[in-house]
Formats: structure tokens, C-alpha cells, sequence
């Protein structure tokens, strides 16, 4: 009967380790931008005529170690390139001025490039979004 408890009491100990050991955790934040912040985003509206740019940092810590990724979101562009090869170029370079327009441009592993489409018909909001991943090597 002791040996069962003891085993049971290891088994127990080892499972939590394990589970706690596959828990990844993220925290959300807005990330600080530098004094160019204001130009470069009026150079982007200039061209593709946004309605809205919204950034969101994110760090996910787990097992695997810690990640950031930066989401840019861009809301009912006039200019966007519906050639879905100029539009991955597009994205990429927009990731670029983002980047350029951070306090701290290493701060971010990945970049992830939304083009969200919205329209609202009376009470109905209808999204639509088209998405690139960059990695911080491929922003240079």
C-alpha cells in the first residue's frame, strides 16, 4: 500500500511538470513607436489611402521559448493591388515602413500584414481580411 501512494504521489508530480511544462502563455501590447511614427504614416495613407492602421504586439512564452510577432492591421485601402503576387510585395514593403517607424525594430520576430475589408450595410459589419507572414530576416 506505501509503494502504491509513493508511485501514485511520483506520477502525480511528474504529470503536473509535464502539463505545466505545455502551457504557453501571451500578453498583448501596444508597441512604442519612434518621432518618425507620424510621417511614415501619413506617407502610407498618402498612397493607399487607409481608413484606419492599427498595430498589436504580441509575446507568446511556452516550452518552445518566447516569440513576438507585430500585427499590422490596414482597414479599406483605395490602393491596394488585387494581383495577389503585387499584393504580398505590397505588404511586405508596408511591413517595412512599419518597422522603420518602431522605437525598437528588433523587438518584433515576426510581422503579420492584414488588408481587413469592412463594410457596414444599416447594423451589419461584414470583414474581410487577406494575410501575409514575414519573418524579421525577409524585412531589410
Amino acid at each position: 500500500m506505501k509503494y502504491l501512494k509513493t508511485t501514485f504521489f511520483k506520477t502525480a508530480i511528474i504529470l503536473t511538470v509535464l502539463w505545466l511544462g505545455g502551457c504557453v502563455y501571451t500578453n498583448t501590447y501596444q508597441p512604442e513607436l519612434n518621432a518618425k511614427q507620424q510621417t511614415i504614416l501619413d506617407s502610407i495613407n498618402s498612397k493607399y489611402g487607409f481608413e484606419n492602421v492599427s498595430l498589436l504586439g504580441k509575446k507568446t512564452s511556452g516550452s518552445g521559448g518566447d516569440h513576438t510577432t507585430l500585427t499590422i492591421r490596414f482597414t479599406n485601402g483605395k490602393n491596394i493591388p488585387t494581383d495577389t503576387a503585387q499584393m504580398k510585395a505590397a505588404a511586405r514593403q508596408l511591413a517595412i515602413q512599419v518597422k522603420g517607424a518602431l522605437k525598437n525594430p528588433k523587438e518584433f520576430e515576426s510581422y503579420t500584414v492584414l488588408f481587413n475589408t469592412s463594410v457596414t450595410n444599416g447594423a451589419v459589419t461584414t470583414n474581410n481580411y487577406v494575410g501575409y507572414d514575414f519573418k524579421d530576416a525577409e524585412l531589410k
